[in-house]
């Protein structure tokens, strides 16, 4: 259910976890999760009251909102997160630049015993992980089997680019190969492939990210994360089925039905063939439209 259930955020939003008035005012904003930042927003230095201001910033936002934190990598680091992060009790847990399952396997294990110590069940925190580095995507299915916590997959294209000596934006930019193993692994394990074909740092070109959501949405992908606040109604409208796509799909759906009841596997609408996977296609739509009701 949980996994299902993450197929339906389309919008979530970095919150930098060491700036209050940000947290307290990201709440207004429609983004169906937020994501509390502990890495790369938060100077090392200011990470220590970041990390005790947490418990209140998870209660502020949560609600009918899904609330992550986003810890550090370093394990000598992220002790100090998880059990500021797990004491304040979000939902999930946003994993960067993960490499291996054996990295999956350890965090669950260090994340669990924290659940037992403050008497939760183990497992109530859920993982989003992000792959961000050539060894992490040679790895990417071991890694999207390796724990039932994990929700969903997504690749880090900032730090990939980085890895690979590549510039976001240049001409000729495509990182589809990527995506396309990120996607493959999170669909074969069961948990939502979020992501974005491009870069997110020009967050002021709208027009550009409108066009990237839907060339991602075409892509395979049901979502993504933000870091501005000005991203978020475009996500939201970018992976949410459109009226025109609703009403197809129920055209669709009865077209089926009525040759189903007539003796057939398969029938035509405009011209186009429509049989079990067509019509299963649609329904997902459907379903999906419903959910975000």
């Amino acid at each position: 259910m949980s996994a299902e259930k993450a197929l339906t955020r389309r919008s979530q939003l970095f919150v930098p976890a060491n700036r209050p008035k940000l947290v307290s005012g990201a709440g207004r904003h429609q983004a169906d999760a937020f994501i509390l930042d502990l890495e790369d927003s938060v100077p090392p230095n200011e990470r220590g009251a970041a990390r005790e201001a947490l418990a209140d910033a998870v209660a502020g936002l949560s609600g009918d909102r899904y609330v992550s934190v986003r810890v550090n990598k370093p394990f000598e680091v992220v002790i100090d997160d998880l059990d500021a992060a797990v004491a304040a009790r979000p939902a999930a847990l946003v994993v960067p630049k993960v490499e291996s399952a054996v990295e999956v396997h350890v965090l669950d294990a260090l994340i669990g015993e924290r659940e037992i110590r403050l008497g939760m069940t183990p497992g109530t925190i859920e993982l989003q992980v992000l792959v961000e580095t050539s060894l992490g995507l040679a790895n990417v299915v071991e890694i999207a089997l390796a724990s039932p916590r994990i929700v969903s997959m997504t690749l880090g294209v900032e730090d990939l680019a980085k890895e690979l000596e590549i510039e976001p934006g240049a001409a000729g930019f495509d990182l589809s190969w990527a995506h396309g193993r990120v996607l493959m692994a999170a669909r074969a394990a069961g948990i939502a492939p979020y992501g974005l074909m491009n870069s997110l740092s020009n967050y002021a070109d709208l027009d550009a990210l409108t066009a990237d959501v839907h060339r991602s949405r075409a892509f395979g992908f049901v979502g993504a994360f933000c870091i501005h606040p000005s991203q978020v109604p475009i996500l939201n409208a970018g992976f949410s089925p459109s009226e025109e796509e609703v009403a197809q799909a129920r055209r669709i759906v009865a077209a089926l039905d009525d040759a189903e009841r007539a003796g057939a596997a398969s029938t035509s609408l405009d011209g186009r063939m429509i049989d079990v996977p067509v019509a299963e296609r649609a329904r997902r739509i459907l379903r999906r439209a419903n959910s975000l009701t």
